[in-house]
């Protein structure tokens, strides 16, 4: 299966736990972005465009949602999270280039990233707030291969910290999870 195809189940994933992590204080701790409210922020304002620029409609002005207001955060991102899967389930979606307002990304990059975003995020806002993250071994698979392709760059552009050194036989999520600079035994 591909990132088009884990896209459902990883948005139905982080939904529930956006649900079940709605009431946590915004001053919780978070493995990224400092605390829940700066995360959850970032989340909204990143699920949002991402699904923009699944339905190929993202604002060159603000590509990466991070002047998006954020009003109700757990309402606005199980929305967002709920229209992500149907922005890029067109295979088209996933073809030419996509406008982040800074120049031309592959198609294919800016899902893939969506897969990651949703993810990686979800696991952050999970640890914050207590709850584990139980994703299926295919969809840590293909978030695994998705975070090792991009991990140099991502640590380049500041959007992954330094990698966390993972057991060679650890789950796939937790090797992803180093890969992008985060401890999978991190706690508040």
């Amino acid at each position: 299966m591909t990132a088009r195809e884990f896209l459902p189940e990883a948005c139905a994933a982080i939904s529930t736990i956006v649900s079940a992590s709605a009431g946590t204080p915004p001053n919780t701790p978070s493995p990224a972005h400092g605390d829940v409210d700066g995360l959850t922020r970032h989340f909204v304002g990143t699920t949002g465009a991402l699904v923009r620029a699944g339905s190929g409609a993202l604002d060159p002005s603000d590509p990466w949602g991070g002047k998006t207001p954020v009003a109700d955060w757990a309402a606005e991102l199980c929305a967002n999270l709920d229209a992500m899967p149907q922005a890029w389930a067109d295979p088209e979606s996933w073809s030419g280039s996509i406008d982040t307002g800074g120049g031309q990304m592959p198609a294919q990059a800016v899902g893939e990233m969506a897969l990651i975003e949703v993810v990686l995020h979800g696991w952050d806002l999970a640890k914050a707030a207590g709850h584990e993250l139980e994703i299926s071994d295919g969809l840590a698979s293909e978030v695994l291969r998705v975070v090792t392709g991009t991990a140099e760059q991502g640590r380049q552009f500041e959007a992954y910290g330094p990698e966390v050194p993972i057991a060679t036989d650890a789950p796939d999520l937790h090797k992803a999870l180093g890969l992008s600079g985060r401890d999978p035994a991190w706690t508040p």
